[in-house]
């Protein structure tokens, strides 16, 4: 009996410590001892056509019982050898203007002056359109090719429009994307610019039915951009108005800065080598995708999409991923398949990356930092991390929760103060001192009178600045 009872002990040991060792190995199906962390960090699609695309981890390793996340820069260029000068499309620019009564005074004299100014740079080649909305649309110039006779006629069409009334931006959305559909050509890259100095509060209002509206453009695969002016507008909205139609967002504080925003659009425009950029995630098992550098990301069968809009010739557009990895077990998990595809003319391509990005869960923190490449989590940092803290701050200031902004900030600080300490990068001690002035800034908006207004206005410059930092590369 004793020695019957010994045996079942020890096989019940052995069983014992099989499935343990099973449990560490889930993700990849492979033993998980030793576990590598040396692997390939970047990865690239082979070359074929004018579009690249690559991707650079931030590190190869997460650590067993921390959050699991990890970062991978994806790049999607032009071929380096193509200029601006070697391309030069046809466009049809639309410019889907708000004449509310917000507009009088200065803000629609640097409008109008604005809007000349593009029409001097617009070419025989171009059309044209401007739609104007208040308490409802109009079409004072339909989408017409540019011609000298046409251009004199316009100037003068712009010196009578009239500001008045509410801001029915639905009905202005409606005209100008029916303008581009109606007259859409293969051979014309078209591109809408939507501007606004208020609240929608005519028309369907809803985020959900102007969102919806936006969503054409990027169905035609073609750019919607969103510019606000002045203080008044609900910066979220044109923010995700701007991603709805896979364009830009601006924040102007004085309508005479249009000028430079409708010369750079128009140039991005007629330089377009691509349209319709959609990046599809297929994560590995167990793996999720946590953000896209705020892109929407839309579900696509077992993965996810996110759409950056367009690449002009020579741009090189830089997007930070996130995702969480298993962290429960030591073992190697595949992230998954990134994928590429885009519009060339009537065509769309596609480019997948040639090797599958792994990353490693380990127990010991020398692992994991052997595993951090320095200078990539550096900009993983300055880049993404600190402006994703800075819209979430911004919003927290709109809301008048100065408590909740501080906590994020603060945490964004001791998080990647606990890294730095071992990492020792200069720029994100840099960019931590960074945080402090920032800290500094929402504290002083919540102090003394005109606090409404000093809040409103630190969200929208944050938000905004915090935007573009994170989308290196999406503005000429």
């Amino acid at each position: 009996m004793k020695t019957r009872r010994h045996h079942l002990l020890v096989a019940g040991a052995l069983l014992l410590a099989t499935a343990l060792v099973g449990a560490a190995a889930r993700g990849s199906g492979r033993a998980a001892a030793p576990v590598p962390t040396g692997g390939s960090i970047t990865f690239s699609a082979p070359a074929a056509g004018p579009v690249s695309f690559s991707g650079h981890l931030d590190r190869r390793a997460v650590r067993v019982g921390q959050d699991g996340t990890v970062r991978m820069e994806l790049v999607m260029a032009a071929a380096p050898g193509m200029t601006e000068r070697s391309v030069r499309r046809a466009t049809d620019l639309v410019i889907v203007f708000d004449r509310s009564g917000s507009m009088a005074g200065d803000k629609m004299e640097h409008a109008r002056a604005a809007v000349r100014e593009l029409l001097a740079q617009l070419g025989p080649e171009d059309r044209f359109a401007l739609v104007t909305y208040a308490d409802d649309a109009a079409i004072p110039i339909p989408l017409t090719p540019v011609a000298e006779s046409a251009r004199a006629a316009w100037v003068g069409t712009l010196s009578e429009i009239r500001p008045d009334g509410s801001t029915n931006m639905s009905s202005g959305l409606d005209l100008g994307i029916d303008l581009i559909e109606r007259g859409r050509s293969t051979e014309r890259v078209p591109h809408v610019m939507l501007i606004s100095d208020g609240l929608a509060n005519q028309g369907d209002a809803t985020f959900e039915g102007l969102t919806r509206r936006a969503q054409r453009a990027a169905r035609g695969e073609y750019m919607l951009s969103a510019i606000g002016v002045g203080t008044d507008f609900n910066e979220y909205l044109m923010t995700a108005l701007a991603d709805a139609g896979t364009g830009n967002y601006y924040y102007l504080r004085n309508a005479n800065d249009l000028g430079g925003v409708f010369a750079r659009e128009f140039d991005a425009a007629r330089t377009t080598v691509a349209t319709g950029l959609a990046v599809r995630i297929e994560p590995g098992p167990g793996v999720r995708v946590i953000d896209a550098a705020g892109y929407p990301l839309e579900p696509a069968g077992t993965g996810v999409v996110f759409r950056p809009g367009s690449l002009f010739a020579g741009q090189q557009r830089r997007v930070w991923v996130t995702l969480a990895v298993p962290h429960e077990a030591v073992g190697e998990y595949d992230l998954g398949r990134f994928t590429l595809s885009h519009g060339e003319g009537s065509a769309r391509a596609s480019l997948s990356f040639g090797e599958m990005p792994r990353v490693a869960c380990v127990q010991q923190d020398d692992e994991f930092y052997r595993g951090v490449d320095v200078a990539a989590w550096t900009r993983s940092v300055v880049v993404d991390a600190y402006n994703k803290m800075q819209e979430e701050v911004a919003r927290e200031v709109k809301a008048g929760r100065r408590d909740e902004a501080l906590q994020r900030l603060r945490a964004f600080k001791d998080e990647t103060a606990a890294l730095n300490a071992r990492l020792q990068s200069a720029p994100v001690a840099s960019q931590l001192e960074s945080a402090d002035r920032l800290e500094a800034e929402v504290s002083a908006a919540f102090r003394g009178v005109g606090q409404a207004e000093r809040q409103n206005e630190l969200s929208k410059s944050t938000s905004a600045r915090a935007l573009d930092a994170r989308r290196a590369g999406s503005k000429k």
